[in-house]
Protein backbone atom coordinates (compact mmCIF):
# COMPACT_ATOMS: atom_id res chain seq x y z
CA UNK A 1 0.00 0.00 0.00
CA UNK A 2 1.51 3.07 -0.91
CA UNK A 3 1.12 5.86 1.74
CA UNK A 4 1.55 9.68 0.78
CA UNK A 5 1.44 11.10 4.58
CA UNK A 6 5.40 11.86 4.83
CA UNK A 7 6.13 13.44 1.33
CA UNK A 8 3.81 16.14 1.46
CA UNK A 9 4.98 19.36 2.67
CA UNK A 10 1.97 20.83 4.36
CA UNK A 11 2.22 24.44 3.25
CA UNK A 12 2.17 23.30 0.06
CA UNK A 13 -0.87 21.41 0.92
CA UNK A 14 -2.51 24.27 2.95
CA UNK A 15 -1.80 26.66 -0.48
CA UNK A 16 -3.68 24.43 -2.33
CA UNK A 17 -6.43 23.35 -0.36
CA UNK A 18 -7.05 27.41 0.08
CA UNK A 19 -7.22 28.41 -3.29
CA UNK A 20 -10.56 28.64 -5.65
CA UNK A 21 -11.58 26.77 -8.70
CA UNK A 22 -12.05 29.16 -11.64
CA UNK A 23 -14.63 28.40 -14.52
CA UNK A 24 -13.38 30.09 -17.00
CA UNK A 25 -10.66 29.13 -19.02
CA UNK A 26 -6.85 30.91 -18.08
CA UNK A 27 -4.76 31.84 -20.91
CA UNK A 28 -1.16 30.78 -19.89
CA UNK A 29 0.92 32.84 -18.21
CA UNK A 30 3.63 35.29 -20.25
CA UNK A 31 6.51 35.19 -17.49
CA UNK A 32 5.27 33.19 -15.09
CA UNK A 33 7.04 32.37 -11.81
CA UNK A 34 6.45 28.80 -11.55
CA UNK A 35 7.02 25.54 -14.33
CA UNK A 36 5.05 22.68 -13.37
CA UNK A 37 4.64 19.31 -14.76
CA UNK A 38 2.31 16.56 -13.86
CA UNK A 39 4.01 13.66 -12.33
CA UNK A 40 1.21 11.53 -11.53
CA UNK A 41 2.06 9.37 -8.62
CA UNK A 42 3.54 5.91 -9.89
CA UNK A 43 6.85 6.66 -9.38
CA UNK A 44 6.35 6.38 -5.65
CA UNK A 45 6.07 2.76 -5.97
CA UNK A 46 8.84 0.55 -8.05
CA UNK A 47 8.64 3.49 -11.34
CA UNK A 48 10.98 6.20 -11.13
CA UNK A 49 11.43 9.58 -12.25
CA UNK A 50 14.19 12.18 -12.33
CA UNK A 51 14.50 15.68 -13.26
CA UNK A 52 17.67 17.31 -14.52
CA UNK A 53 18.23 20.72 -15.54
CA UNK A 54 21.06 21.63 -17.90
CA UNK A 55 22.12 18.03 -17.01
CA UNK A 56 22.29 18.61 -13.60
CA UNK A 57 19.94 16.22 -10.72
CA UNK A 58 17.48 18.47 -9.53
CA UNK A 59 16.06 17.84 -6.60
CA UNK A 60 13.05 19.33 -4.99
CA UNK A 61 9.87 18.16 -2.89
CA UNK A 62 7.32 17.28 -5.29
CA UNK A 63 3.80 18.94 -4.69
CA UNK A 64 0.40 16.55 -3.76
CA UNK A 65 -2.44 18.64 -5.64
CA UNK A 66 -5.74 16.98 -3.10
CA UNK A 67 -6.89 15.29 -6.18
CA UNK A 68 -4.40 12.35 -6.28
CA UNK A 69 -0.99 13.38 -8.07
CA UNK A 70 2.06 15.27 -7.50
CA UNK A 71 3.33 18.16 -9.62
CA UNK A 72 7.20 19.42 -10.05
CA UNK A 73 7.11 22.59 -9.07
CA UNK A 74 10.49 24.88 -10.39
CA UNK A 75 10.90 28.66 -9.68
CA UNK A 76 12.06 30.32 -12.63
CA UNK A 77 13.89 32.33 -10.24
CA UNK A 78 16.18 29.60 -10.42
CA UNK A 79 16.64 28.60 -14.35
CA UNK A 80 18.68 30.73 -16.49
CA UNK A 81 17.67 31.97 -20.37
CA UNK A 82 17.15 29.13 -22.79
CA UNK A 83 17.46 26.10 -19.99
CA UNK A 84 16.82 23.09 -20.92
CA UNK A 85 14.77 20.56 -18.38
CA UNK A 86 14.01 16.28 -18.88
CA UNK A 87 11.91 14.82 -16.86
CA UNK A 88 12.52 10.86 -17.33
CA UNK A 89 10.24 8.34 -16.19
CA UNK A 90 11.39 5.01 -16.09
CA UNK A 91 8.12 2.00 -16.34
CA UNK A 92 8.99 -1.30 -14.51
CA UNK A 93 6.99 -4.42 -14.25
CA UNK A 94 6.25 -4.77 -10.31
CA UNK A 95 3.18 -5.61 -7.65
CA UNK A 96 0.61 -3.03 -7.89
CA UNK A 97 0.82 -1.06 -4.91
CA UNK A 98 -2.71 0.93 -4.33
CA UNK A 99 -2.73 4.19 -3.19
CA UNK A 100 -4.01 5.37 -0.13
CA UNK A 101 -4.38 8.97 0.33
CA UNK A 102 -3.46 10.25 4.25
CA UNK A 103 -4.23 13.52 4.08
CA UNK A 104 -8.26 13.38 2.93
CA UNK A 105 -9.04 15.80 0.25
CA UNK A 106 -11.57 18.71 -0.05
CA UNK A 107 -13.10 17.33 -2.75
CA UNK A 108 -16.24 14.59 -2.33
CA UNK A 109 -15.04 12.55 -5.11
CA UNK A 110 -18.79 11.51 -5.39
CA UNK A 111 -20.47 14.64 -6.32
CA UNK A 112 -21.43 16.03 -9.86
CA UNK A 113 -18.76 18.05 -11.82
CA UNK A 114 -19.14 20.36 -15.18
CA UNK A 115 -18.23 17.41 -17.53
CA UNK A 116 -19.25 14.19 -14.59
CA UNK A 117 -23.10 14.72 -14.55
CA UNK A 118 -23.54 12.07 -12.32
CA UNK A 119 -27.19 13.60 -11.32
CA UNK A 120 -28.34 13.46 -14.32
CA UNK A 121 -31.09 10.71 -13.67
CA UNK A 122 -30.83 8.60 -16.42
CA UNK A 123 -27.47 7.54 -15.41
CA UNK A 124 -28.80 7.30 -12.02
CA UNK A 125 -31.15 4.81 -12.68
CA UNK A 126 -29.24 2.89 -14.60
CA UNK A 127 -26.01 2.76 -11.64
CA UNK A 128 -28.76 1.52 -9.73
CA UNK A 129 -29.49 -1.86 -12.35
CA UNK A 130 -25.70 -2.30 -12.45
CA UNK A 131 -25.36 -2.88 -8.88
CA UNK A 132 -28.24 -3.89 -7.65
CA UNK A 133 -27.74 -6.66 -5.09
CA UNK A 134 -23.87 -5.91 -5.46
CA UNK A 135 -22.48 -5.02 -1.67
CA UNK A 136 -18.77 -3.61 -2.21
CA UNK A 137 -17.64 -0.76 -4.15
CA UNK A 138 -15.09 -2.85 -6.01
CA UNK A 139 -17.87 -5.11 -6.82
CA UNK A 140 -20.21 -2.23 -8.07
CA UNK A 141 -17.44 -0.89 -9.80
CA UNK A 142 -16.54 -3.80 -11.71
CA UNK A 143 -20.07 -4.32 -12.92
CA UNK A 144 -20.24 -0.80 -14.19
CA UNK A 145 -16.64 -1.37 -15.90
CA UNK A 146 -18.15 -4.26 -17.95
CA UNK A 147 -21.29 -2.29 -18.97
CA UNK A 148 -18.78 0.06 -20.57
CA UNK A 149 -17.08 -2.41 -22.40
CA UNK A 150 -19.73 -4.15 -23.70
CA UNK A 151 -21.81 -1.24 -24.61
CA UNK A 152 -19.94 1.74 -25.33
CA UNK A 153 -18.11 2.02 -29.00
CA UNK A 154 -14.37 3.57 -29.48
CA UNK A 155 -15.12 6.30 -31.80
CA UNK A 156 -12.64 9.09 -32.41
CA UNK A 157 -14.69 12.50 -33.37
CA UNK A 158 -13.59 15.78 -33.77
CA UNK A 159 -14.86 18.31 -30.00
CA UNK A 160 -15.80 14.83 -28.28
CA UNK A 161 -13.53 15.92 -24.93
CA UNK A 162 -16.31 18.74 -24.54
CA UNK A 163 -18.86 15.89 -23.96
CA UNK A 164 -20.13 15.34 -20.55
CA UNK A 165 -20.99 11.79 -19.32
CA UNK A 166 -24.84 12.13 -19.81
CA UNK A 167 -24.47 12.68 -23.58
CA UNK A 168 -22.01 9.70 -23.96
CA UNK A 169 -24.67 7.38 -22.25
CA UNK A 170 -27.33 8.53 -24.60
CA UNK A 171 -24.83 8.22 -28.00
CA UNK A 172 -22.75 5.33 -26.43
CA UNK A 173 -19.51 5.81 -28.51
CA UNK A 174 -16.50 8.43 -28.20
CA UNK A 175 -13.36 8.66 -26.89
CA UNK A 176 -11.15 7.39 -23.81
CA UNK A 177 -12.22 10.81 -22.35
CA UNK A 178 -15.74 9.96 -22.98
CA UNK A 179 -15.48 6.16 -21.41
CA UNK A 180 -13.87 7.20 -18.67
CA UNK A 181 -16.32 10.50 -17.59
CA UNK A 182 -19.38 7.99 -18.11
CA UNK A 183 -17.73 5.08 -15.83
CA UNK A 184 -16.91 7.74 -13.29
CA UNK A 185 -20.45 9.15 -13.51
CA UNK A 186 -22.08 5.94 -13.24
CA UNK A 187 -19.66 5.34 -10.04
CA UNK A 188 -20.54 8.23 -8.42
CA UNK A 189 -24.13 8.07 -9.31
CA UNK A 190 -24.07 4.86 -6.46
CA UNK A 191 -21.97 6.47 -4.44
CA UNK A 192 -18.65 4.96 -5.05
CA UNK A 193 -15.72 7.60 -4.73
CA UNK A 194 -14.04 8.12 -8.24
CA UNK A 195 -12.34 10.50 -10.44
CA UNK A 196 -10.57 10.14 -13.85
CA UNK A 197 -6.71 9.65 -14.93
CA UNK A 198 -4.83 11.92 -17.24
CA UNK A 199 -1.94 10.39 -19.12
CA UNK A 200 -0.47 9.21 -22.26
CA UNK A 201 -0.14 5.36 -23.22
CA UNK A 202 2.36 3.25 -25.36
CA UNK A 203 1.68 2.09 -28.59
CA UNK A 204 -1.70 3.46 -29.96
CA UNK A 205 -0.75 2.59 -33.60
CA UNK A 206 2.82 2.88 -33.76
CA UNK A 207 5.36 0.53 -31.82
CA UNK A 208 7.88 3.11 -31.05
CA UNK A 209 5.75 6.21 -30.05
CA UNK A 210 5.03 6.29 -26.27
CA UNK A 211 3.22 9.66 -26.34
CA UNK A 212 -0.47 9.39 -27.24
CA UNK A 213 -2.61 11.14 -24.88
CA UNK A 214 -5.32 8.86 -22.98
CA UNK A 215 -7.55 8.51 -19.82
CA UNK A 216 -8.58 6.01 -17.47
CA UNK A 217 -9.86 6.14 -14.26
CA UNK A 218 -10.00 4.73 -10.72
CA UNK A 219 -12.53 3.79 -7.84
CA UNK A 220 -12.00 3.77 -3.67
CA UNK A 221 -12.75 0.99 -2.00
CA UNK A 222 -14.34 1.23 1.69
CA UNK A 223 -10.93 0.36 3.23
CA UNK A 224 -9.19 3.49 1.71
CA UNK A 225 -7.77 2.50 -1.31
CA UNK A 226 -7.67 3.16 -4.83
CA UNK A 227 -8.56 1.31 -7.69
CA UNK A 228 -7.20 2.21 -11.08
CA UNK A 229 -9.30 0.24 -14.42
CA UNK A 230 -9.59 1.30 -18.03
CA UNK A 231 -12.08 -0.07 -20.76
CA UNK A 232 -10.27 0.10 -23.99
CA UNK A 233 -6.81 -1.15 -24.31
CA UNK A 234 -6.87 -3.63 -21.54
CA UNK A 235 -9.94 -4.44 -19.72
CA UNK A 236 -8.25 -5.42 -16.54
CA UNK A 237 -9.48 -4.34 -13.21
CA UNK A 238 -6.44 -3.58 -10.68
CA UNK A 239 -4.77 -1.59 -13.91
CA UNK A 240 -0.82 -2.35 -13.98
CA UNK A 241 0.62 -1.86 -16.68
CA UNK A 242 3.81 -0.12 -17.93
CA UNK A 243 2.46 0.68 -21.07
CA UNK A 244 0.38 3.47 -19.17
CA UNK A 245 1.94 6.84 -17.71
CA UNK A 246 -0.42 8.40 -15.19
CA UNK A 247 0.07 12.29 -15.16
CA UNK A 248 -2.81 14.26 -13.66
CA UNK A 249 -5.81 13.13 -11.88
CA UNK A 250 -9.63 13.98 -11.60
CA UNK A 251 -8.34 16.78 -14.40
CA UNK A 252 -11.96 17.73 -14.74
CA UNK A 253 -11.62 19.27 -11.21
CA UNK A 254 -8.21 19.57 -10.69
CA UNK A 255 -6.90 22.19 -8.64
CA UNK A 256 -3.85 22.89 -9.97
CA UNK A 257 -5.58 23.63 -13.32
CA UNK A 258 -7.99 25.59 -12.39
CA UNK A 259 -5.64 27.64 -10.20
CA UNK A 260 -2.92 27.99 -12.18
CA UNK A 261 -3.20 31.41 -12.52
CA UNK A 262 -3.32 32.35 -9.08
CA UNK A 263 0.24 30.18 -8.61
CA UNK A 264 1.10 32.32 -11.34
CA UNK A 265 2.79 29.10 -13.34
CA UNK A 266 2.95 27.69 -16.51
CA UNK A 267 2.29 23.95 -17.38
CA UNK A 268 5.56 22.45 -19.11
CA UNK A 269 3.65 20.92 -22.06
CA UNK A 270 3.64 22.36 -25.99
CA UNK A 271 -0.08 23.08 -27.78
CA UNK A 272 -1.78 22.52 -24.36
CA UNK A 273 -5.35 24.44 -24.18
CA UNK A 274 -7.94 24.42 -21.64
CA UNK A 275 -11.32 24.12 -22.10
CA UNK A 276 -13.99 24.58 -19.11
CA UNK A 277 -10.33 24.09 -17.10
CA UNK A 278 -10.21 20.86 -18.59
CA UNK A 279 -6.92 20.53 -20.58
CA UNK A 280 -7.02 19.53 -24.31
CA UNK A 281 -4.13 18.83 -27.01
CA UNK A 282 -5.81 18.68 -30.56
CA UNK A 283 -2.82 16.30 -31.80
CA UNK A 284 -3.31 13.72 -28.87
CA UNK A 285 0.24 13.84 -28.56
CA UNK A 286 2.03 15.53 -25.87
CA UNK A 287 6.28 15.50 -26.34
CA UNK A 288 7.02 12.35 -25.16
CA UNK A 289 10.10 10.20 -26.28
CA UNK A 290 10.20 6.50 -26.24
CA UNK A 291 14.47 6.24 -24.91
CA UNK A 292 14.36 2.56 -24.17
CA UNK A 293 12.10 -0.57 -24.79
CA UNK A 294 13.37 -2.92 -22.29
CA UNK A 295 9.75 -5.28 -21.89
CA UNK A 296 8.03 -6.75 -20.44
CA UNK A 297 10.63 -5.54 -17.75
CA UNK A 298 11.15 -2.17 -18.33
CA UNK A 299 10.07 0.81 -20.15
CA UNK A 300 11.98 4.12 -20.23
CA UNK A 301 10.20 7.66 -21.67
CA UNK A 302 11.35 11.01 -21.33
CA UNK A 303 10.13 14.58 -21.61
CA UNK A 304 12.14 17.72 -22.90
CA UNK A 305 11.64 21.44 -22.49
CA UNK A 306 13.43 24.32 -23.03
CA UNK A 307 12.42 27.15 -21.10
CA UNK A 308 12.84 30.54 -21.91
CA UNK A 309 12.29 33.87 -20.37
Amino acid sequence: MINIEIKVPLVFVALLLLTTCKKQPVEPIANPDFLIFPLGRSFLSHNTVAIKTNDKVYSNNFIFDSCGGYWLKLPTSELSDNEKIKITFTRKNGTLDLFSEAIASKYDWTRPSYYIDSDNENIVLKAIELTKGLSTNVDKAKAIQQFMVNNVVKNDYRDSFLDKASRTYDIRYGTCMNFSRLYVALCRAVKIPSRTVWGVVYGYNNDSIYDYHHQWAEILDESGQWHPCDFTYTHNFDLNDIRYLDLIYAAEENTMIKNRDQESSLVMFEYLKYFNDYPVTLTARLGFQLQNDQRPDSMVVEYLYQYKR
